[in-house]
């Protein structure tokens, strides 16, 4: 399913739009938090980079 993810979000940051080949390590990230009753399906889940995800923390915007 990561990969999926991966493939589905074109291997970049959904949030900056940067990708490997921009010297970023990707991470498969929950929209909606797993501590906030996220579950791990597509429709929750997106591809960061470490930059953007690592700000982003438990926060989810709805």
């Amino acid at each position: 399913m990561r990969y999926d993810v991966l493939r589905r979000d074109g291997f970049r940051c959904v949030k900056c739009g940067r990708g490997r080949e921009d010297g970023v390590k990707l991470h498969v990230d929950h929209i909606k938090p797993v501590s906030r009753g996220g579950k791990s399906v597509m429709d929750n889940l997106q591809t960061l980079c470490e930059d953007c995800n690592c700000g982003k923390g438990n926060k989810y915007e709805e």
